[in-house]
């Protein structure tokens, strides 16, 4: 082979490697932004799970403090229904 020929051999395999560098940064740059897409929607259901574990503390909290509320309404009415109790009738014997 002459110098010519070796050079335009050397010229197509550098346009070669070229074109397939340039592919792979296209194929790198789709993948990359579909990671960006992937971690978006991680942190948005992050997010949302973060949310709902305060939204079931905050039920959690108010359910306490309804039960709460019920025991002492309950211990209440037990301590009016005893004090209230209606007397007893009077059993009058017949002479």
């Amino acid at each position: 082979m002459s110098n010519k020929d070796l050079a335009r051999e050397f010229k197509k395999t550098i346009q070669e490697l070229t074109d397939d560098k340039e592919e792979l940064q296209k194929k790198i740059s789709a993948k990359e932004s579909r990671i960006k897409q992937i971690l978006i929607q991680l942190e948005n259901a992050t997010d949302d799970v973060s949310h709902c574990g305060k939204k079931i503390r905050q039920q959690e909290d108010e359910i306490k403090s309804l039960t709460l509320e019920l025991d002492e309404f309950q211990r209440k009415e037990k301590a009016n229904n005893e004090t209230v109790k209606e007397p007893e009738p009077e059993i009058k014997e017949e002479e």
